[in-house]
């Protein structure tokens, strides 16, 4: 019957059968409703040969079976054995349960006993007995063109992925999204806490909705969906495939997805990415939370020092958490071009001078007309004055100056000044409130105060409708982040690589270096060297000299789930549509950090697979951001 859905839940299972949709049912029925349901099957009602009923109209005969004859009471051998739980209860809720049941929950045991649980313990069964019962074994996959085969960004969807729509969304408009249709639970996500394990898998403590999660204090926010295995094969010639799917699926050669998996091969039912960029939350630590300013000058040696501090397993997120967005924006998008989809904050590089000087301190900054209508409500900004270079501002926004008077605060209006100008309202308190007037360094120089727009704050994506993928107000005009299955990304930095560096070669390529999970990470490049794991080399421009150059491909090594461009392309609107910034003609020995995605003013050079190969393991400046 081609308008009834396959069956997913147990009772769609019995309904299916009965309708003659399927041929099977569960023959252990759990609860009361499923023991009717298995009675009609057995009986012979419907049964895979042609059903003439419905299952509304099944259904409607359940209900009104329960509404005449309701559940009334208990057995005498079940009020015995509640009587017995509450007389343990009350024997036991008083007593010294001992040091070893710290931080457990009395519970009732698989015997009807009570006893001390660890409720971790059954969250995690919970979520892998839930995840089991939806995993369907679909297969999806992409073919992506290899850019010598076909320069083309746009790939071709197979398997069970053939014909499924899927359309970015906004705040407003939700766009058409085959993916979350209730028939594709691979791609369904929440929000989660998390802890990581010692070898830094990420473990869920708390899920959204319930009176334990939170979203600050000594806590990281994650987005969960259940586990995938994956694979991406570049075998033929002309273009690689790349496949995924809710079950191992051994004949296709699947790998479990590197966030899935511990370091001593065991696996997680679930995958659990930082869903935020990460900024210093209440407690002092780098944290995943929303409406937290993006921590700036990180570097992959400084990271290091930083997220251990929250603990063993914290370094930070590695190379695999811009992957992931690669993997889910080629299944669901059809692309190797993230812009293709979404720009990201990547043309949102507005700095300006004041243009009215006044003496009097205010919480706005003037700006003329035209420039008002580039400044975003909502979007943050930096006001100070540029730093003397020579007797000439220095504007850069690594400059202290540059946030002198405000610091990455949000525009809570914009309001008409006079007949010229437009005055942006900051989120800042009256004692903070500055004046115009040039700041004097000496008799002969003085430098303009100038309001410089700066990163989003973690969350701005939360308002995007549903559980969808896209960006508030625009996907397309460059000023907004996105989100890809829950997690952020391209808030106007780059994203640094805690577990992947570039050891740079005489001729001008790069081998990429990665951290296995459970290994240390160092800032020693002797210590990186003999303990990371060698997975690539990124070619060399074709022009020479170490020129900067446009992707056609990249690789991805299935194991580490990190990945590297492998090709050079030819401009934005073909193969992956991203630049390689390659490190000028100096750049022949030593190591550089891995700088991922593009900052403010990439424009169309940004996106998934751009790369900065500029600084060395310990630079750092204010577009260098990082994941947990």
């Amino acid at each position: 019957m081609t308008d009834i859905p396959n069956p997913i839940t147990r009772k769609d299972q019995y309904l299916s059968y009965l309708t003659g949709n399927t041929d099977y049912y569960p023959t252990d029925p759990i609860t009361r409703e499923e023991k009717y349901l298995y009675y009609l099957c057995a009986n012979g009602i419907g049964g895979g040969g042609g059903g003439t009923v419905t299952p509304e109209q099944i259904q409607d005969a359940v209900d009104a079976y329960l509404e005449e004859n309701p559940v009334s009471g208990m057995t005498e051998e079940q009020e015995e054995q509640l009587n017995q739980n509450t007389q343990d209860i009350q024997g036991k809720v008083n007593k010294n349960q001992g040091t070893s049941n710290a931080g457990k929950v009395l519970g009732i045991g698989s015997d009807g006993m009570v006893l001390p649980v660890d409720p971790q313990g059954n969250l995690e069964q919970m979520l892998e007995n839930y995840y089991a019962l939806r995993r369907t074994g679909k297969i999806y996959q992409t073919k992506l063109w290899k850019f010598a085969a076909n320069p083309t960004s746009t790939g071709e969807k197979l398997l069970d992925n053939f014909g499924l729509v899927f359309e970015p969304s906004t705040d407003t408009e939700e766009g058409q999204d085959d993916y979350l249709n209730g028939q594709n639970p691979l791609f369904e996500w929440c929000n989660v806490n998390y802890i990581r394990d010692a070898d830094g898998t990420a473990r869920p403590i708390a899920i959204e909705g319930t009176d334990s999660y939170k979203t600050e204090g000594a806590v990281d926010v994650g987005a969960m969906q259940m586990s995938f295995w994956w694979k991406w094969d570049t075998s033929n010639a002309e273009y690689d495939l790349i496949t995924i799917s809710d079950t191992p699926h051994p004949e296709l050669g699947l790998e479990p997805w590197v966030e899935c998996v511990n370091a001593d091969g065991t696996l997680k039912p679930w995958c659990i990415g930082s869903k935020y960029i990460s900024g210093i939350a209440s407690d002092g630590l780098l944290r995943s939370q929303p409406d937290l300013k993006p921590e700036r000058n990180q570097s992959h040696n400084n990271m290091i020092t930083n997220y251990q501090e929250k603990g063993e397993g914290h370094w930070g997120a590695g190379a695999c958490r811009n992957t992931f967005q690669f993997i889910f924006n080629a299944i669901k998008g059809a692309t190797k071009n993230s812009q293709n989809l979404y720009a990201g904050c990547t043309s949102y590089n507005y700095q300006y001078e004041a243009s009215v000087q006044s003496d009097e301190a205010h919480t706005y900054f003037p700006v003329t007309n035209s420039q008002a209508g580039n400044l975003i409500v909502g979007s943050f900004v930096s006001v100070g004055y540029g730093s003397n270079n020579s007797g000439a501002a220095n504007i850069d926004r690594g400059q202290s100056t540059v946030h002198a008077y405000v610091d990455d605060v949000k525009i809570l209006s914009i309001e008409t000044l006079d007949d010229d100008n437009k005055a942006v309202y900051l989120d800042i308190p009256e004692e903070s409130a500055f004046n115009t007037q040039p700041h004097v360094y000496t008799e002969e120089f003085s430098a303009p105060i100038i309001l410089s727009a700066m990163h989003w704050y973690s969350g701005a994506t939360d308002s995007v409708k549903g559980r969808h993928d896209g960006s508030p107000i625009s996907n397309t005009n460059g000023k907004y982040p996105y989100r890809v299955q829950g997690r952020e990304y391209a808030v106007g930095g780059y994203i640094v690589a805690s577990d992947t560096v570039m050891d740079l070669q005489a001729d001008f390529t790069k081998k990429v270096l990665v951290a296995p999970k459970g290994v240390a990470h160092s800032s020693s490049e002797a210590t990186i060297r003999s303990t990371y794991t060698e997975i690539g080399t990124i070619p060399a421009a074709a022009a020479g000299d170490n020129a900067d150059w446009w992707i056609g491909d990249i690789d991805i090594d299935i194991d580490f789930g990190s990945w590297y461009p492998k090709s050079e392309g030819s401009g934005s609107s073909q193969g992956t549509g991203d630049r390689v910034y390659a490190g000028g003609t100096g750049a022949t020995s030593g190591m550089r950090e891995y700088l991922q995605g593009g900052l403010l003013g990439s424009g169309s050079n940004a996106g998934s697979s751009s790369l900065f190969c500029g600084y060395g393991l310990g630079g750092e400046n204010w577009y260098c951001l990082s994941c947990d």
